[in-house]
């Protein structure tokens, strides 16, 4: 039997879903999944793989539909040409974002760049990022990612099991020097690739849509923490949190004194962040979400990168071809890219194929905006799925096919962009919500991608039972991020003395 208080609370809960219901914006969607009265298709989105579902309707609604979530609508675009036409030339009307009442406003306090809408402060932090990672300034940071390249090669060599974590250090080490300079992350340093990887799995998941009942219902923030022990919680997270970005902050801000040559984000974007009236909490923040965005999205799309290598090795072969007849028996460098179109379109294949941000982040409309006959009224949320986007056969024909001669034209050099598809970046997001740091993630994707292609072979397992084939539509979800299920392989030296070859790097 229910007590009369918990009888009250839930009579109450179920009038807000009403009033919510009847309250979302009105205007002419497109026709989307028939849903149930009150709570529309509240019950048909599943919390995990959410991407996967979207893609179903796509196929049996089209490109453009609407989603009705307790009466909050949501318009999902699933092709290259929709989601140009509505995220990228429509940019101006369509670059907000949606109240992220948990993950935004309890556990980050409104300090993590990618839940703020556009607004003062989101300007000032996106121009100094943009001053720190632009495409010049992440020249400064190759020399970081080429020896930290060189490490992972080294510690797959040491002990070739557990890929996935060796990816993830690689690219936490990586991205912990460029924001905060200071040497190599170190094994007593592993607490730090922790730290970030629990810290963003939580905020990530927390983003996700419906993880928490506050988001279909914003007014539930104003109950009090002895009611709502999910807000107690999420608002000591934001505290610890804040006390590890700060860490991180203060770390780097030692570190750089002995560096002599190489100056991270932090360090040299410092003038301005004094410039912009960017406040040492908002630094910390800014640096802590880039290093949660870094580390959890690039070692997944190199874990997916090494998948692909094992369940296509006529592409593998080709890749160490292109990249041997260019450097030969020394590693790789930045210098080289230019002549190895093809290892940047495994960059771009495998961005594409696995997207790890599979759904993406959603938009909100600024204003009413008018899209094939349609009217998407102001306030109503947009998800690109970036899932569909990216397996568009309009402009992928085979799109579960690893295929990376799609980036490459006739004359062996990487094709334009397509209409109405921005490439590779697709993945970063769009219109003026594009991840400010993709610049260096495609660097950082490039350099371990070719050290990794000269190093090594990698080959499917084998038991008594014969081959173990990798299920690739199986994931591992962690919110915002897909991994791949961990899968057997073998990994071997192409090289006898690769040691020696990577020498002091």
């Amino acid at each position: 039997m229910f007590s009369l208080p918990q009888l009250a609370f839930g009579a109450g809960l179920l009038c807000l879903v009403f009033l919510y219901a009847l309250r979302g914006p009105k205007g002419k969607l497109p026709p989307g999944p028939p849903g149930l009265p009150i709570v529309g298709n509240l019950l048909e989105i599943p919390t995990k793989q959410m991407f996967l579902k979207f893609d179903e309707w796509a196929k049996k609604y089209g490109d453009l539909y609407t989603v009705n979530v307790a009466g909050k609508k949501i318009v999902v675009l699933s092709s290259a040409k929709s989601s140009g036409d509505v995220l990228d030339r429509k940019s101006g009307a369509t670059s907000g974002r949606p109240r992220f009442v948990m993950a935004g406003e309890i556990m980050c306090h409104n300090l993590l760049y990618m839940f703020m809408s556009p607004g003062e402060q989101w300007r000032r932090l996106r121009r100094v990022t943009h001053e720190g990672f632009n495409i010049r300034a992440c020249q400064a940071y190759y020399p970081f990612q080429e020896q930290e390249a060189a490490n992972l090669v080294r510690s797959i060599m040491a002990e070739p099991t557990d890929l996935g974590q060796k990816l993830k250090h690689a690219t936490a080490a990586a991205t912990w020097r460029s924001l905060y300079s200071g040497p190599s992350l170190t094994e007593e340093d592993e607490a730090k690739v922790c730290g970030i990887d629990n810290v963003g799995e939580t905020v990530l998941g927390a983003s996700m849509p419906m993880a928490f009942l506050v988001d279909v219902i914003p007014a539930m923030k104003m109950l009090p923490n002895w009611m709502a022990g999910w807000k107690a919680w999420g608002e000591e997270w934001f505290r610890e949190s804040g006390r590890f970005f700060h860490g991180l902050l203060d770390d780097g801000k030692q570190q750089k004194k002995g560096v002599e040559h190489h100056v991270g984000f932090i360090a040299s974007t410092a003038p301005s962040f004094k410039k912009f009236g960017v406040t040492e909490q908002e630094a910390a923040w800014t640096a802590g979400g880039l290093f949660i965005a870094g580390v959890e999205t690039s070692g997944a799309t190199l874990h997916y990168f090494i998948q692909a290598m094992v369940l296509n090795p006529e592409v593998c072969r080709a890749a160490q071809k292109h990249v041997d007849s260019v450097v030969g028996n020394r590693p790789p460098t930045f210098d080289d890219r230019d002549q190895l179109p093809y290892v940047v379109a495994v960059v771009k294949e495998t961005i594409r194929w696995r997207p790890v941000a599979a759904l993406g982040v959603p938009h909100v409309a600024d204003e009413d905006l008018e899209y094939r006959g349609y009217v998407i009224p102001k306030g109503t949320q947009i998800i690109g799925n970036i899932w569909s986007i990216a397996h568009d056969p309009a402009y992928f024909p085979y799109p579960e096919q690893f295929q990376p001669s799609r980036f490459i034209d006739s004359s062996g050099n990487i094709k334009e962009p397509f209409p109405n598809y921005h490439d590779d970046i697709v993945a970063f997001g769009a219109g003026r919500r594009v991840c400010p740091g993709r610049d260096f993630a495609n660097n950082m994707l490039f350099i371990d991608m070719a050290y990794l292609l000269w190093a090594f072979d990698f080959e499917l397992a084998r038991n008594e039972m014969g081959t173990s084939m990798p299920d690739t539509m199986k994931f591992d979800d962690h919110g915002l991020i897909i991994l791949p299920v961990e899968f057997p392989c073998v990994v071997k030296p192409r090289r006898n003395d690769l040691g020696e070859l990577l020498g002091d790097m």
